[in-house]
């Protein structure tokens, strides 16, 4: 039987990859309802939808190319974090919204630009490297930032690649899962490492900024912990919080990047 303390963090923690406002607690309790009004908003339970159907997906398919498909293909919610063709493998030759550049500095000037078309060969190479290496949770950490950094999909990949990372190292059934930091600045230190994986040139730079993002997420819970505190009815205190920079927008070929 599923640890709901522990499936809720896992939840909050996918979700803070796209905005996620509803505490650990809320989402534990709309876990135990199956209620989704605890939730902060019609996103956030759309964002909760969509892990709990991912997971279920994976958990059917399996760690392999068909597996990595189903789960983007469960981002069908309404929401504007959903990828417009859920489960589609982009090609930006012949579809626009296949088209997409990576903010990576505040002032939106510098862009990460993936490869415009996207293979089954692509997530295979992925998965294949992974089943090759000692299977351990640096080995999923490296599915996750290489999935990120392909953008597959046209939008909810960092979720895909996580839940895809966490059924990689059988976390999903241990439940010992692969988490983003909950603290807020921690989180920021997480994104710009990232960031830095996605700007990378050649493997020696990849490895720099890998090695960046792993130390991060291995930090000792007691200097990660949350913005946030818990209360047991779920009646928490909320912060309006400014992203400093977006993550991900569309691509204008037109546009000088």
């Amino acid at each position: 039987m599923a640890n709901i303390d522990k499936l809720a963090r896992f939840i909050a923690s996918l979700g803070s990859l796209n905005e996620y406002g509803s505490t650990i607690a809320q989402t534990k309790k709309a876990l135990e309802t199956e209620n989704l009004t605890y939730l902060s908003s019609q996103t956030d339970q759309v964002i909760f939808q969509d892990a709990l159907k991912g997971i279920k997906a994976i958990q059917k398919t399996g760690f392999n190319v068909d597996g990595i498909i189903a789960v983007n293909k469960q981002f069908d919610g309404d929401s504007d974090e959903q990828p417009t063709m859920p489960g589609h493998l982009r090609n930006a030759y012949y579809n626009p919204g296949d088209q997409i550049a990576i903010t990576l500095d505040p002032s939106g000037r510098t862009h990460y630009i993936p490869k415009e078309v996207v293979s089954r060969e692509d997530l295979d190479q992925i998965v294949t490297e992974f089943e090759m290496s000692e299977q351990t949770s640096k080995a999923a950490w490296l599915v996750f930032v290489r999935l990120s950094k392909l953008q597959p999909f046209q939008d909810g990949n960092k979720r895909t690649a996580l839940i895809v990372a966490n059924h990689a190292v059988k976390a999903l059934e241990t439940q010992n899962y692969l988490l983003i930091p909950e603290n807020l600045l921690d989180r920021m230190d997480f994104t710009t490492a990232l960031m830095r994986y996605y700007a990378a040139n050649g493997s020696a730079e990849e490895q720099l900024s890998f090695d960046r993002l792993y130390r991060i997420v291995n930090m000792p819970v007691s200097q990660s912990k949350p913005t946030e505190y818990e209360f047991p009815d779920a009646k928490t205190k909320h912060y309006k919080i400014k992203e400093t920079f977006s993550t991900n927008k569309h691509y204008d070929k037109n546009q000088t990047y």
